[in-house]
């Protein structure tokens, strides 16, 4: 983490952060703390405002004039994972203010505690838990010596934590390496009198590449802002029906592929679900997984990534050539019913795990409503939402999630959101909250998204987190902290307008361009055509907006943040003029941009910045650039 920010003093101000409803607004205000900085509270559940003089009487003080006034404590058997979050905090703390808070397990009587997890003083208040998911979290000033920090699981803590930072130290993670971590430097700290109850509306929040278990830039960033898997969904049949394992004794388990039954290789095939002891032979082995992975609490069905089940006649005769809304056959009910066989068998022994797995090409469409869907398993429907911007197509999807909706008692949504194979900023803020809310109306508790983040994109990596947790937040309101944030309230409005450009385009010119059709579960992004459908206006626009961003940005911090936003800037301006201008047929056209030694340059130059460089290494792929 680095110190950022400076000192302030002036007049309260305030920053919105706050429901779409104006039925229960969430309001951020970001007041003067007993020295004159400026602390910045994160609202994000619905709590009563508060003012100034009503936390300066009531407050806990855990800094005072740069000194430490409290400890942070934990158990005496807590885990790891509290002990590290422990740190960060300390870390935070002291990288505000410059008071280190020591971190105790057993507190004296009548000293300032700052209690992370199940500390004795946590488990003596008897508090009920028993409204918080495991990913959420209780903030509450419990009296006049302690302030609790305590979740449904050690991950609820933990989060928790960041919660804390963000609220009352103003920590904002704005995106990978150290340049993102931004801290205010403050002389006090002040704890106000509130309880917070904060639990996520998405339980599942996972976006590729970010793994927040690894030890990475992308991967602390991802578990600052809280993305964490909690179901496995993903292609897993090859490993289930592992040929090495049951070819030999179970040949009726593979497909029959023109009157041939082979040893399957690689993922290009699917079982013959109808094959009687399928469904047998898949329980025993998911019932000995669980026992040997007893904290594990799901398993997935995915099926393989590939379009051909069995062609036996069996099969053909049963499944009648029928054809889903993606043109494909139909293969959802011979699927469902051996899932559905699974299932039950599994949650007899095991009742409490669940099964994900992928509503995807033949099995998009749910099963016959006389089959139905296991109450365990979590279909996850894959479709590219930032199309929903098109009426017809939003339509088409809703009526697709309420279909499925019907018949099961959660779903998921696996979503194509890239950014790193684009040469456009791809951005589409509103949409996204738009779809997120509606989804929780229709069962969808379960969200993962692959994203591949381009930071030229700006915000969007950082609003797609914070409305997995409540897609209710103001999305304005957010785009506005993370301008300011990143930037300084100079050049924040420009940011504002550059993004703005962007969303615009995807959102609504990018429907009447060539490149864009309302075919398959995701558009092509490998083909580069759409670069030919931006507008001059919108590159100079947009040019002139992101230096001006860069003149105009605030500390020495938020120059390099907008000079990472101007890298790929340039990225992005050159591909879109090499391609416009080029007089080369359509089809050659991406061989312009790969040829060019203004464009490799420019790749080059950023392949190992330790932010660009995933970006870089997709770009070169998807243009074939050694």
């Amino acid at each position: 983490m680095r110190r950022a920010g400076r000192k302030r003093e002036g007049k309260v101000r305030f920053l919105l952060f706050h429901t779409k409803t104006r039925s229960a607004q969430r309001i951020t205000k970001v007041f003067l703390n007993a020295k004159g900085n400026f602390i910045y509270l994160y609202m994000l559940v619905t709590i009563m405002l508060f003012s100034v003089k009503s936390i300066n009487a009531q407050g806990i003080v855990i800094v005072k004039d740069h000194i430490a006034n409290a400890s942070i404590v934990i158990s005496p058997s807590a885990s790891s994972q509290i002990e590290k979050v422990a740190n960060l905090l300390q870390d935070a703390i002291q990288k505000s203010t410059g008071a280190s808070l020591p971190i105790i397990k057993k507190p004296q009587q009548n000293t300032i505690s700052i209690n992370v997890g199940q500390t004795d003083f946590v488990k003596g208040r008897k508090i009920n838990l028993s409204d918080l998911d495991e990913d959420g979290f209780l903030l509450q000033k419990a009296d006049s010596h302690n302030f609790i920090i305590v979740g449904g699981s050690d991950w609820g803590t933990e989060f928790g934590v960041y919660s804390f930072m963000e609220r009352f130290i103003g920590v904002v993670n704005l995106m990978p390496t150290e340049i993102g971590m931004d801290i205010p430097l403050s002389v006090s700290i002040i704890l106000p009198d509130i309880k917070i109850v904060d639990n996520p509306v998405y339980l599942s929040r996972q976006i590729s590449p970010i793994y927040i278990n690894d030890n990475s830039s992308l991967g602390e960033w991802g578990r600052f802002n809280r993305l964490r898997g909690r179901i496995s969904f993903s292609h897993n049949l090859l490993n289930l029906f592992d040929p090495k394992e049951y070819f030999k004794t179970n040949p009726n388990f593979y497909p029959l592929i023109n009157n041939k039954r082979e040893i399957p290789t690689g993922y290009k095939w699917q079982p013959d679900f109808s094959t009687p002891g399928i469904g047998d032979s898949a329980s025993q082995k998911i019932m000995r997984y669980f026992k040997q992975n007893p904290g594990i609490p799901s398993y997935s069905l995915g099926i393989n990534d590939y379009s051909i089940f069995d062609q036996s006649p069996a099969s053909l005769l049963r499944r009648k050539g029928n054809k889903n809304y993606l043109g494909l056959e139909d293969v959802s009910d011979d699927y469902f019913k051996w899932a559905n066989e699974v299932a039950k068998k599994v949650t007899a022994v095991y009742p409490d795990k669940k099964f994900g797995l992928l509503a995807y090409e033949n099995v998009a469409e749910p099963p016959s409503k006389s089959l139905g869907v296991n109450s365990h398993i979590v279909p996850f429907l894959t479709y590219e939402r930032m199309r929903w911007s098109d009426t017809s197509l939003k339509n088409q999807g809703h009526q697709l999630t309420e279909n499925w909706a019907k018949l099961c008692q959660s779903l998921g949504w696996y979503d194509y959101t890239y950014g790193l194979d684009y040469l456009v900023p791809r951005v589409w803020f509103h949409e996204m909250q738009d779809y997120l809310i509606w989804g929780t109306k229709y069962k969808v508790k379960y969200y993962y998204a692959e994203l591949y983040p381009n930071w030229g994109e700006g915000p969007k990596p950082w609003i797609q987190a914070k409305l997995l947790w409540n897609p209710h937040y103001n999305v304005d309101s957010l785009l506005d902290i993370w301008y300011v944030r990143t930037a300084g309230n100079q050049a924040a409005p420009k940011l504002k307008e550059f993004y703005s450009i962007w969303e615009r385009f995807w959102t609504h010119d990018i429907y009447s361009s060539k490149w864009n059709t309302d075919k398959g579960q995701y558009l092509n992004f490998s083909n580069f055509s759409y670069l030919e459908a931006v507008p001059q206006e919108y590159i100079s626009k947009a040019d002139e907006l992101m230096n001006l961003a860069y003149q105009l940005a605030g500390t020495d911090l938020q120059k390099q943040r907008v000079s990472k936003l101007l890298e790929m800037w340039n990225i992005y301006k050159i591909a879109m003029i090499l391609y416009q201008k080029s007089d080369l047929p359509e089809n050659k056209r991406q061989q312009a941009l790969s040829s060019s030694p203004a464009f490799l340059t420019l790749l080059n130059n950023l392949e190992k910045d330790p932010l660009h460089s995933l970006s870089i290494q997709r770009i070169k792929m998807g243009l074939n650039i050694k």
